[in-house]
């Protein structure tokens, strides 16, 4: 089995900068929940964007 992805960018993070596991997997692992609370908000904006879009054609199409 392939090695997850996050484990092999701790690694390379080990390597490239010469930091401890325990570093490098701290600093993995805030970027990565950064990546996630920015893919969270950007999916919420889009999910509401559609929802006003979706009241905007229902108001067009006299369906409410």
């Amino acid at each position: 089995m392939d090695e997850h992805p996050i484990v092999t960018l701790t690694h390379r993070v080990m390597v490239a900068t010469g930091l401890e596991q325990t570093a490098a997997e701290q600093l993995v692992r805030q970027v990565w929940e950064a990546g996630v609370a920015e893919g969270a908000r950007r999916m919420a904006a889009d999910l509401a964007a559609a929802h006003r879009e979706i009241a905007e054609l229902r108001v067009e199409a006299d369906l409410d």
